[in-house]
């Protein structure tokens, strides 16, 4: 069996937001995290476990956890999805549905089909996003969504009337993913699936960039995006680390205009 047909999946019993902060330190490495019954899984692509477990411990020194690991197919992935997805519905004007649900009553409608990237709307700063886009995208605006994952905020950005898109994502195993998503939504030539890392991106002459990542990338993201033009929806941070982002931002001649919070998550949108 291919190490790449399973996911090691790391389960945590704790309250959601020493989850999400156990989630932050792992680093990029985790794919996602979705809970059940009280019990936080984070999946991993298989074959790193070692290294996780080594960064565990080091956690565990200073936030004292419980946790355990267990291997998952990618099939059950799927079908535990279909077992317990629930529609994602913003300001009563957007819905992230499953693939298998017709349709909806909201004006914006966009159809994920969960797989690798894990992008389907659940996760606060995925929300975040969704909800600040709503806000600041105009008609034929330019949008380059960095770390585009799923390619959920692409899709979004096309569906709320902005132009051309360039999404950028590392991980090539999202490639797939994202062109059955875009498939999904019938969106076609609009966005370019460019992969790439992201701090390798030069061009930044967009009326919006949109970066939900790890707060690693953000901070050396955020010294290359003085020269852009337009707005930027940075997420993938929790409130505790503000203060460290908007000190950043203003080293490098960027101003925080807005920040939202939605659990211990924020989205900024930054000029």
């Amino acid at each position: 069996m291919s190490t790449h047909e399973f996911f090691d999946v790391l389960s945590i019993s704790d309250e959601n937001a020493n989850v999400d902060m156990i989630q932050v330190l792992m680093g990029n490495d985790c794919l996602g995290t979705y809970f059940k019954n009280g019990t936080a899984k984070l999946y991993f692509q298989s074959g790193l476990k070692k290294n996780h477990e080594e960064q565990l411990q080091k956690i565990n020194s200073n936030h004292p956890f419980q946790w355990g690991w267990e291997k998952q197919y990618k099939e059950e992935w799927h079908l535990a999805w279909q077992d317990n997805f629930q529609p994602v519905i913003i300001e009563k004007k957007l819905a992230v549905i499953p693939h298998w649900q017709e349709g909806s009553q909201e004006e914006i409608v966009i159809k994920i089909k969960p797989g690798m990237a894990f992008g389907t709307g659940h996760h606060e700063t995925t929300w975040l996003m969704l909800r600040q886009m709503l806000q600041y995208i105009q008609p034929g605006m330019s949008v380059l969504d960095l770390g585009s994952g799923s390619g959920i905020l692409s899709i979004a950005a096309r569906k709320m009337g902005a132009g051309k898109a360039d999404a950028v994502e590392f991980d090539i195993e999202c490639k797939t993913n994202f062109y059955e998503n875009f498939e999904l939504n019938e969106i076609t030539e609009e966005i370019q699936f460019h992969h790439g890392d992201v701090l390798n991106w030069t061009k930044l002459d967009y009326d919006l960039i949109l970066a939900n990542m790890n707060r690693n990338v953000i901070e050396k993201l955020i010294p290359q995006l003085h020269n852009s033009r337009g707005t930027i929806l940075l997420s993938g941070l929790l409130d505790t680390d503000y203060e460290t982002i908007e000190s950043l931002c203003q080293n490098h001649h960027l101003q925080v205009k807005e920040k939202m919070i939605k659990g211990e998550w924020i989205c900024l949108a930054v000029e």
